[in-house]
Parts: structure tokens; sequence; C-alpha cells
């Protein structure tokens, strides 16, 4: 024992080392206890700054998406207020407008306008159907509060069972009623996603709730839970109301996590962004640290014991040494334990070797006497890792890096290894020693720190940061693709370098007050990229600070508005104009003819209106192909434009009519040259696709204030003349009567009667015999229609029939013809009369609709006639008009035993090559050949040529309109076959058709 203290009080010494100790201790613990405290509160700042910044950047992707729904959903209405309301434009314009919406919106589903009493009246995605959404919420409240603006709901199940988030918006007439609704569809899995790339932790969850506290998103998923109120989110709309933004803890009702939540009310929205951490991951990285501190803390508290104890011991010998040995040996193990740290050592000749506890804990394996084998470590260790391992074994060398867990065995972990090897006293490697530290949760946090600079890199709207003094710090990807600045170029400069000389110094300074004010601004700005250019951007700068250090800095995230601002300019002209000839169309003419007539009323002026039609354009694009055809339009577009006259319009309403305003007019000699020269400049001779066409033109013409004083006036009454104008031999131009009108009146409500004559049994049929001049017998019969109209009596057929054939209505009628001349053939032969063959007239627009096959096959079925009882009577128009489709059909109805007859030949082209090409069985001569036979030696020759041209064809001839004996006669001299007409019958009742057959011995044998 020293000396010294072999001097001294043993009592005294231990009390001087224990004191001392004592200090020592208390101050350690007190340092530890300071530390982490510290630590704590930083850790606490740390995550609740990160977690604010993110519940900020989702407040401001919240408000940019309402934001562009609602901007696409104004826009929408007020582009389709101004699309023009003829139903085929119409139509197409809207569906242009809804499509264009969309893709310029990926995450919106789905766009549909509703009428004034929740009808779907169009729809984007062109659902089957028809729907009314009348009992939905969001209908009544826009029907029922006018002043409501966009209602957001949610999430809500459609008629089809799909899932969304609605938008909507009231739409007003001019008149400020309620005219319906306009509603967006916001697709849940745009904002899953979104929310679901936001890495918060295990226990973590991002959510987006109304402020009546309802879920309307989540993530993690809990479909059970969204769409109701959670007690665990507060009411923001209780008062006081709660703050913009805040925090809270609480657990939830819903997996029963207790969190630290975070939210911030989006701004002018009912809606609110919540991100809540899990406690314990919240403080996860503070446990870590605070572990490392007791361990070191501990570590230098056992060495300070250790010390005082061998102090002490060397009054108690070697027993003091040894407890102290001991104690530093614990004190090792709990460091490594806190420190997820385990230590080892193998010895390479006998591959025995040592493991800490803190081995066996990390590797899940049973504390055991001896470490396992080799080869048990490595079924612990990921099989792409094992290789590492082994190496280093094999060759004894120092080796650092990462290792991974079997992933077979449990969730995947990261190891960090270090291993060095023991030297003999000959330098050779006999062992191997090292560490295995757990970094998982180090790692994860790494991960997420990429993810969010992956964020930041790849999203495509332009983010900048500045210091508290506006200096750029960072700046992404989508910045330097918008401004054209690199990196390089703004790292280290004020953000004023991005102005534009749009806005002037009090705007910037209003900006910045506000920021000051209220945290954020948002906006409408243009500024300059690179090159000089200057844009417009829409523009969220929010200041980043916390209550301990107050602003940080700034973060502006922006979205370039060019191809927005640029597609509405685009869209604006689309909904007023012609796309083929860029002139105006009817709804622009019907502003600028309303104009007109506003300023000739006031001045006592004449206006006159032109409306001009291309004449059998049809037939250009027919013959060289609507490509032509357009070229055409073209081509008289611009014609007519270099004869506009300053303050007059041209525009161009139909597919082949144009409309000229003439506002300054002094008589009808003015009027008159403008539409001879319209029809001159039409009627000029036109290069299409290396053709020379020469097209005519009709005019027809009304005036302001003679023939109307609004525009629909003026332009119906032109088109009535118009219609005069075609009917009397086009190529020319005429000025609208009293009388065309009435004409027009007559001809809309005989069209309206027509369209239910059909289901009202008006129509009948009469037959007109056809006689045999070989034995003067009835051989057969045609067909007749005849109009009783319940309210304007009968109707001459000359007169409806061009009307059914204009209406489309011929179709239907010709097959209602078809079935009822089958079906009384039949009739008369099951009553024991002579079977004779029943002839019927079809039009061009029912050999064009290519269904008369099918028809005459369904009549004969339906009414059991044989096929060979039916004739089918076409003119000449129908083939030359409709050649290939009418010898298709003629030869299929030939081949079911239909006889087919061509009706009034002569009258037509009467082509030769038609009659050789034409499989045909009957050619009736025209009654206006046969009326002046007699009489007329061209008549007669006519007559007689055909005849033979028939005979020599082997086609049989049939003479219409036979009204006298002596026309009979010189037929049957001439070789006619059979004839008909007024000198045997007029056409009859069915029933009196019966009584002549029955005179003409018509009783079957």
């Amino acid at each position: 024992m020293n000396p010294l203290l072999a001097n001294r009080d043993e009592r005294g010494i231990t009390l001087l080392v224990l004191g001392f100790a004592g200090l020592l201790f208390v101050g350690i613990i007190a340092n530890l206890v300071f530390e982490l405290v510290q630590a704590r509160n930083h850790v606490v700042t740390q995550k609740t700054t990160s977690a604010r910044m993110l519940v900020k950047v989702l407040e401001e992707q919240a408000v940019d998406s309402v934001f562009a729904v609602d901007l696409a959903m104004q826009t929408t209405i007020k582009a389709v207020q101004m699309v023009p309301r003829g139903p085929a434009d119409r139509e197409r314009l809207v569906n242009e407008l809804l499509d264009s919406s969309i893709d310029n919106l990926p995450f919106i589903r789905a766009i549909w306008l509703l009428d004034a009493d929740g009808k779907m009246i169009h729809d984007s995605q062109k659902l089957p159907g028809s729907y009314n959404l009348s009992d939905r919420a969001y209908f009544r409240i826009h029907r029922d509060h006018p002043e409501h603006g966009m209602h957001i709901e949610g999430p809500v199940i459609s008629k089809l069972g799909v899932p969304f988030i609605s938008f909507s918006r009231r739409i007003n007439r001019p008149d400020g009623s309620f005219g319906g609704v306009i509603v967006a569809a916001l697709e849940p899995t745009y904002l899953r996603r979104f929310y679901d790339s936001v890495k918060v932790g295990r226990d973590g969850m991002v959510a987006l709730v109304r402020t009546d506290g309802v879920l309307m998103l989540r993530m993690p998923v809990a479909n059970m839970a969204e769409g109701k109120r959670l007690t665990f989110f507060p009411d923001f709309r209780a008062s006081p109301s709660p703050p913009e933004a805040g925090s809270y803890t609480a657990d939830s009702s819903i997996d029963h996590i207790r969190r630290r939540y975070f939210y911030q009310r989006v701004s002018g929205r009912p809606l609110v962004v919540v991100v809540g951490l899990g406690e314990e991951e919240l403080l996860a990285d503070w446990y870590s640290m605070a572990r490392a501190y007791i361990a070191v803390s501990l570590a230098f508290l056992a060495a300070l014991a250790g010390l005082s104890y061998m102090a002490l011991r060397e009054l108690h010998k070697r027993y003091g040494l040894n407890q102290a040995l001991h104690n530093s040996d614990d004190a090792l193990k709990a460091a490594q334990q806190l420190a997820l740290i385990g230590s080892w050592r193998l010895d390479l000749v006998s591959r025995s070797g040592q493991w800490s506890q803190q081995m066996y804990r990390l590797l899940g394996l049973p504390a055991a006497d001896q470490p396992p084998p080799l080869n048990v470590f490595l079924q612990q260790i990921h099989p792409g890792d094992r290789h590492l391992v082994e190496s280093a074994v094999r060759h004894g060398m120092n080796w650092t890096g990462e290792l991974r867990s079997n992933p077979a065995l449990g969730p995947q972990r990261y190891f960090h290894s270090r291993s060095t090897g023991v030297h003999d006293a000959a330098g050779n490697v006999t062992a191997l020693m090292g560490t295995l530290q757990d970094i998982t949760e180090r790692r994860q946090s790494d991960e997420k720190l990429e993810l969010a600079a992956r964020v930041f890199a790849c999203t495509r709207d332009g983010i900048v940061v500045t210091d508290a003094a506006s200096t750029i710090v960072a700046v992404n990807a989508a910045f330097e693709r918008i401004t054209q600045y690199s990196e390089a170029d703004v790292l280290g400069r004020n953000i004023r370098m991005l102005r534009s000389n749009v806005h002037d110094s009090d705007f910037y300074r209003q900006l910045w007050d506000t920021i000051a004010r209220d945290g954020h601004w948002r906006g409408e700005i243009w500024t300059r990229r690179k090159n000089g250019e200057v844009f417009p951007e829409w523009l969220t700068v929010s200041a980043v600070s916390s209550p301990e250090h107050g602003t940080a800095g700034y973060v502006g995230v922006f979205t370039d508005l060019s191809d927005i601002t640029e597609a509405n300019e685009q869209l604006q002209f689309m909904v007023n104009h012609d796309p083929l000839t860029r002139l105006p169309n009817r709804s622009l003419l019907n502003d600028r003819l309303g104009q007109a007539i506003e300023a000739a009323h006031q001045g006592q002026r004449m206006i006159a209106v032109l409306l001009l039609n291309i004449d059998r354009l049809q037939r250009v694009n027919d013959s060289i192909g609507h490509d032509a055809g357009d070229q055409l339009l073209r081509e008289m577009a611009q014609r007519l434009l270099l004869r506009l006259h300053p303050g007059d319009t041209l525009a161009r309403i139909g597919s082949d009519e144009f409309v000229l305003v003439l506002s300054h007019v002094d008589d009808n000699d003015d009027i008159n040259a403008v539409a001879q020269h319209m029809l001159d400049t039409v009627a000029a001779p036109c290069q299409l696709l290396g053709h020379e066409v020469v097209v005519t033109a009709s005019v027809g013409i009304a005036l302001f204030p003679l023939d109307g004083v609004t525009a629909n006036d003026l332009i119906r009454n032109a088109d009535t003349a118009l219609s005069h104008v075609k009917n009397s031999g086009r190529n020319s131009f005429r000025y609208f009567t009293s009388e065309m009108n009435t004409r027009a009146l007559h001809w809309m409500a005989l069209e309206h009667r027509l369209r239910s004559a059909l289901g009202r049994a008006e129509f009948s049929l009469f037959y007109q015999p056809q006689v045999r001049l070989a034995d003067q017998r009835v051989c057969g019969t045609e067909a007749l229609i005849r109009w009783r109209s319940a309210e304007l009596g009968m109707i001459s057929p000359a007169e409806f029939i061009p009307l059914a054939e204009d209406s489309g209505l011929i179709v239907e009628i010709g097959e209602w013809v078809i079935r009822t001349a089958c079906a009384q053939n039949k009739a008369w032969q099951d009553a024991g009369l002579r079977a004779l063959p029943v002839a019927v007239n079809v039009s061009a627009h029912q050999i064009t609709a290519g269904t008369l096959p099918a028809i005459v096959t369904s009549a004969l079925l339906d009414s059991g006639m044989q096929a060979r009882f039916l004739a089918i009577e076409l003119t000449e128009s129908v083939l030359m008009q409709e050649a290939e489709l009418a010898m298709a059909q003629i030869a299929e109805l030939r081949g079911m035993g239909v006889a087919v007859a061509l009706d009034d030949f002569g009258t037509g082209y009467s082509s030769l090559s038609y009659l050789s090409r034409f499989a045909l069985d009957k050619l009736k001569i025209d009654q206006s050949f046969v009326r002046n036979i007699t009489a007329d030696a061209k008549s007669a020759a006519i007559a007689k040529a055909t005849i033979a041209l028939a005979h020599g064809l082997g086609i049989t001839v049939v003479a219409e309109g036979v009204e006298t004996r002596e026309q009979r006669d010189y037929l049957d001299g001439a070789g006619c076959d059979e004839v008909q007409g007024y000198f045997f019958s007029r056409p009859v009742a069915a029933e009196e058709f019966v009584a002549l057959l029955e005179a003409d011995g018509g009783k079957s044998d």
C-alpha cells in the first residue's frame, strides 16, 4: 500500500473519494438531463417544422387543384353559354369544351351539365341512357341558394356505383334565373396516389377533412370512415374558430393510435388538410439519441464508479479492482444494448468465437454460452450479401459495409458491419473481431429525405425557395424548364431578378404586405423568362416560419398559364367562327346583326340580309371528294371577302350557306348590284384538285325593317326567299314577300301533320288496274298512296310526296306502302280473286337507305304472298343518282322473284347504257308522251322507238296516262304490251277494285 495513504485515515480517504465521485456523478447526470431535454426539444421542433411545411405543401396542392377545377368549371359555363343554339353545332362544340377541360385536368374523371330540372344534358363520358340528378344535395343547394358559390361534396357514390368527390357550380341564365348545375367529378385515386407518396411513417396518416369534421379522404385508406364525422377531428366551424393552422394530440377512433396531428385550413374552401404522426415515431430519433447519450453517460459513470472503486480497493487490495472491472463490463454491455451495437470475435483457426448479448438480440437468436456456427449467422443474412462475409472470413481481411437481414425470416432490417484482423507475434491474422449495428431507422429517415428531394425535383410546378432576405437558395427542374434559367444562374441572387415590367411597385408592395400579414399570397402574376419573354403564371408564396425563430424564408410554387391563356383565346375564336372558312358563325352573326339593327333603327336606315347557297355542292363532294368541297367553300369565302365593304359582315351558317349583312344601303339598286356580283363571283371557274369546276349560287334577300325587326326574322325570311329561288331554277336572287311566308307556314303545318299521319292511320292505298292489250283484260295493278288529313281533308300526292322526300319520312311511309300492298293483294288471293301482281313505287331515299330487299322480304313473309306477285317501280333519277347501290338491290330483288319496272321513262336522263346495265322486267312510257301521241309526231316517234328498244332488250312495255280510245288503239298498233289510265279506270279504293276485278272475270279458276 502507498505510504502516503497508509498515513491517512482510511475513512477520510473513503469519504474524499466518494465525495469527489459524487460531485462528478451529479455533474454527469445534470449534463445528461440537460442534453436530453435540449435534444428532445430540438427533435420535436424539427419534426414539427417538417410536418408544418408538409401540411402547407399539401394545402397549396389542394388549393391549386380546387382552383383549377373551379376555373375550368367557370370557363366551361361561359363558353357553353356562348355556344350557338343550333343542335348539331351545339352538341359538337359542348363536347369539344368538355373534352378540352378533361385533357387539361387529368385528375378530373368527368364533367357533366344538368339543366334546371336536374336532367343530365351533357356528359364528357357520353354515358348511355339519360339521368336525372335532381335528388343530389349539390343540385338542391345550387337551386335553392343562388348566392352559394362552388360546392364541394364527397365522397359521393354515382348512379353507376363509382365513388368520387364532386365540385359543382350554379349556372345562371342571362336573366339571372336558375339554369342548371355544372359538376366536375374528381378522381379519389388521384389524391390517394399523391397522399400515398407522402411518407409519414408506419403510424402516420394524411387526410382531407371538411371543416365540419367529416373525413373525405384518408391514407392509409379507411373506407368505412370516409364520409363520416370523426370526433377526434376538431369542428372548424365552431365559435371561436380554431386558427388557420395548428396542431393537437388525440387518439384515432379508426386505428386507436395516438398521434400528433398537424392541420392547415384550405384557403377559401371548406376543407382542412391533416397530417398525423405517431407519437412513438415522432420521438423515435430522440429515443435513439437518448439511448446513445445514456449509454455514453453510463459509460462515464461506470468508469467513474470503477475508478472510485479502484481507489477504494487500494484500501481493500485486489477485490476492489476486480469489482471495478466487473462493473465496467456490465456498463459496456448496457451501452451496446442502447446503441444497438453488438460485438463479436472469431478465431480463424478453431472457428470458435465470442458474441455479446446484443448480437443475439440484433439477430433474433436465443442467448447461448457459445456463439452459433458461422453458417447459422449466414442464414440470418440476406442471400445476396453472404458472399461479403464469407470473403472477409476466408481472407482474414479488414472490412466495412452494410448487410441486410434475411427477408424470409421477418421484416427487412439493415446493419452496419465492421471487422478488423487480430495479428499474432509473426504478423499473421489469427482472428477477426468487429461490431454489428442496427441502422434500419437511420436508413428509413434517409429514404424519407430522398423521397422529399425527388418530389421537389419531379413536380411539374415550378418551385423556388428563398431565405428571409429573398435570396434564392433552391429551385427545382420545373423552375429551370419554365423560366429557362439554370440553377447556377439564380442561386444567390434576389428573387427580384424575375420581375417583369407588367406590374408596378405598388403591386409588389401589396404582395409582400399580404405575406407579412397572412403568411401567404396567391394570384396571377407576370414573370420574365431568361430570353426576356414575359408570361403569366399562377403563383403561391408562403412564408416558412416558426414561433421560436420567426420567418426563416419563403417558398414559391407556380404554374405556367401560357398554354391555358392561349387555349382560351383559341377556344373563344372557335366558339364564334367557322373552323373551315374562319368566317363568323351563326352566333357571332346574330350578335353583329343585332348591333347593326340597333344602329339602323337609331339612324332610320335600311339593312339587307343576303343568304347565299352554293347550288348542288353535294355533287362536288360526291364526284371529286369532300376535300374538294372544303376547298371550294374556302375559295368562295375568300372571293366574297375581297368585295366586303367596311361595316358589312360575311358569315357561314351552314354547310353550303353564307350570309352577307349590308349595313349601309340606299336603295334596291345597290342590293341588286351586290347580289348579282355575288352570283358572278361564285360562278367564276375554280380549280379543285386538278379539276376545273363551275358552280352557281342562289340568293334570298330580306330587308330591315320591311321584312323583320330581329336577326332571327331576317335570316328566316331570307331563307324562305332562297327556297323559292331553288324551286324556280336556282342561279338567281329573289326578295322575300309576304306570300312566301304564307306558303312557308302552309308547308310547315303540312309537314307537322304529315309526321303524325301514319300513327293516326290517315294514309290509304288506291289501286289503278293495268290492262294487257292483247286480250283487254286486267293483268296487274299499281298501288298509289292517298292522304286524307283530319284537319286539312284530302291532300294531293303531288303536294305531300315531295314534302315526305325532303323530310326523310318517305322511307317510313314507303315501307308502310309495301307492307300494306302485299297484305291487300294476299287478302284478295285468299278471297278467291284472280292472282295479279301489284306494283309499288320506290323513292331514291329508300334505295339510299340500302334496306329495300330486307323490307320486301319481311313484307312477303308477314303477308304470305309469293314474290312473283310484287313489282317495284323505280324512276330514272334513282338509277342515275345511286347507280351501284340500286344495281345491287335490283339484282337481289329479282333473285327473290320480284319484278322491277323503270317508271316515267323519257322524262329524266334516258340513258341507254343504264337500260343495258340494269336487269329490268318492265319499262313504263311517261304520260307526257302518251297525252299527245295521236297529234304530235315527235311524241309518237318517241313512243314507237321506246317500244322497239324495250322489246329488243326483252322488256315488257307499259304506257301510262291512257285516257282515250284513240290513244289505246295507237299503242296497240305500235306493239305496246300493257296500258293504264283513266280510259280504263281511275285509281280506286280496295273494295272498288274488287268489284272492278270481278267484272273483268277476276275470280280464280
